[in-house]
């Protein structure tokens, strides 16, 4: 069984489209849940028109905000996969067939993500400047090659989130550890993301399956897509201050992971060594051991964390520091 989960809030610009290029999908979805938001415009009445034996409605008796609607979407679904979808994107024809066939001959899969193409408003295809060197939009700051399907590892979301979730499918599985470990300390698709990748089943398809639209109403668009460069990069980055807090925040994310899944120590036991990464890191910068810090460099985990620019400034702004 195959299940959509919606979020929706005033998507009334939107949502019949995005709805109806699930509708016509080359391998038909089971249900489409949609928990609306107390949605002010036309929303509602939308999806109303468009409700058949596959849309399913439920309307918040009061706003819940994003976090939890979508919370309360995914735990109605029933499916065996899960595909988690915003409410003004446009799912390519192939979308749910591509990622299924996957997902079935590969049972290590436990949340898959696609790439997208950009659209503006009026659907019109968008570009931004993509680094070489990452893939996804700049999301994921690691080279993939188009087409790929690689394995995500833990210690890089552990850093940063890299793959929205209205590109994940994920199976029943992950969805009820999210409904029990949940919190609104994490955005839900990065904590989503997070619990696959503990249990070595988090990945990554390098296909554009669907259009991702960028307009005024986002709720969190492209942040993090778009790189700093040259002296406005430098200006952010070259305090210790900036250079501390990657690391802190990673600290907290670990330490936050550790109270809320009793499951990390089994499924990731290497955790507590990546922690103590991180804590190093601060002191060696903090109290200047640049010897010390030159020798993380060696350190399986320092490639996840930042990369070769990253780690040379590191050493120079903690240089900069002590002289």
């Amino acid at each position: 069984m195959i299940s959509v989960a919606i979020a929706t809030y005033n998507g009334q610009e939107f949502i019949k489209e995005q709805l109806l290029s699930i509708l016509n999908q080359t391998m038909p979805v089971d249900e489409i849940v949609i928990c609306d938001d107390q949605s002010s415009d036309d929303t509602v009445k939308i999806i109303q028109e468009l409700l058949c034996d596959k849309i399913y409605l439920y309307q918040n008796e009061k706003n819940l905000g994003y976090k939890l609607n979508f919370k309360k979407a995914l735990s109605y679904c029933k499916g065996d996969y899960i595909f988690l979808c915003d409410q003004d994107d446009i799912w390519k024809p192939n979308k749910v067939q591509t990622m299924i066939e996957i997902m079935q001959n590969h049972p290590e899969i436990k949340a898959l993500a696609s790439t997208y193409d950009l659209i503006d408003e009026l659907g019109n295809e968008k570009q931004i400047d993509i680094n070489r060197n990452y893939s996804n939009k700049n999301m994921y700051k690691c080279k993939v090659k188009d087409n790929a399907l690689v394995k995500v590892p833990f210690e890089r979301l552990v850093v940063e989130n890299s793959f929205q979730g209205c590109a994940l499918c994920v199976r029943q599985s992950i969805n009820d550890k999210f409904q029990r470990c949940y919190t609104e300390d994490f955005y839900h698709d990065w904590f989503i993301n997070l619990l696959a990748s503990e249990e070595n089943g988090m990945y990554f398809l390098n296909v554009p399956l669907f259009q991702y639209r960028i307009h005024s109403k986002n709720a969190i668009g492209l942040k993090g897509n778009v790189t700093l460069k040259g002296k406005e990069h430098l200006n952010a980055t070259n305090t210790i201050e900036a250079r501390l807090n990657t690391a802190f925040n990673c600290v907290q994310t670990l330490n936050r992971l550790e109270e809320l899944d009793v499951d990390l120590k089994n499924n990731y036991p290497s955790y507590i060594q990546y922690r103590l990464f991180f804590i190093h890191h601060m002191d060696y910068i903090e109290h200047g051991k640049v010897f010390k810090l030159f020798l993380q460099n060696f350190d399986s985990y320092y490639k996840y964390f930042k990369t070769i620019k990253g780690r040379i400034m590191d050493i120079v702004v903690t240089l900069k520091n002590i002289c």
